[in-house]
This record gives structure tokens, sequence and C-alpha cells, in this order.
């Protein structure tokens, strides 16, 4: 398994836990300033490298270090605070359950639209050739 297969599976993983919360939430992979629909989530790959001290003679770059930044948008005139948070709360749960771990997650004001709602994480995680999860410092 190559990493774009990794990638994909993760990010089908996500969708399918956002989904069981609004299955109306649309999903992209690219950030975002102002989605076309609401409630919206951007899981973007913003961080992968080399994990420190794994290469071994092979030459053959087994692991890798991972960083999803996820952002959840809902523009409810009433709720939408607890909108974007029962999403978030989807997204966390399948993190966790995935061996990746939160770094921050806050609300974030947007700056195209103040009437937007939005949730920022950052999670990540070890994972290797073979499509393996493993937690990270």
């Amino acid at each position: 398994m190559n990493m774009f297969e990794i990638q994909r599976a993760i990010f089908t993983d996500f969708v399918t836990a956002i989904h069981g919360v609004d299955s109306s939430c649309r999903v992209g992979n690219k950030f975002v300033y102002t989605p076309a629909t609401f409630p919206f989530v951007s899981i973007v790959l913003s961080g992968d490298g080399t994990t420190p001290n794994t290469r071994d003679s092979s030459k053959i770059e087994k692991y890798r270090d991972i960083t999803l930044s996820i952002d959840v948008y809902s523009n409810k005139s009433d709720g939408n605070k607890t909108e974007a948070e029962s999403l978030m709360q989807a997204i966390q749960d399948k993190a966790y359950s995935l061996a990746f771990n939160m770094v921050s997650c806050s609300p974030n004001s947007n700056t195209a639209l103040a009437t937007i709602y939005r949730l920022s994480a950052t999670f990540t995680a070890t994972v290797d050739w073979n499509g393996n999860i493993y937690a990270r410092r």
C-alpha cells in the first residue's frame, strides 16, 4: 500500500463517521474560506514527512509522520456551534479509534464571513507502508 492509498483510506473513514452524524454534510480535501454548502468539513493533509530514525539499510521509507488539519463549518442562524461541535465530536472519536492524537481544537473566526462558525482541529499520527496507524507524541 502506498501513502496515497493510505491517505484515501483515512479520508474515507472520516467521511463515513461524519455522515453518521449528518448525511447531508459535504466533505472536501482542500482548505476553503467560505464553503458553497453547509455544513461542511475540510480534511487536509497539512504535514507529511519521514519519521526520524526509522529508515533502515533497505533505503525504503517505511514510516511517515502525518498531520491532518480539519475544519468544520456551520452557518445555521441558531445552533451553529452545536452543529459544528457534534460533527467535530464524530471526527475526534474516529481519529482516536484510528490512533491519531489531537494536537489542538478551537473555534476559529472566519475572516470571509462572520456568520459562519468554524471549529479547527489538528491531528497527528505515524503511518507505515502496510497501512497501520500509530499514535505519535
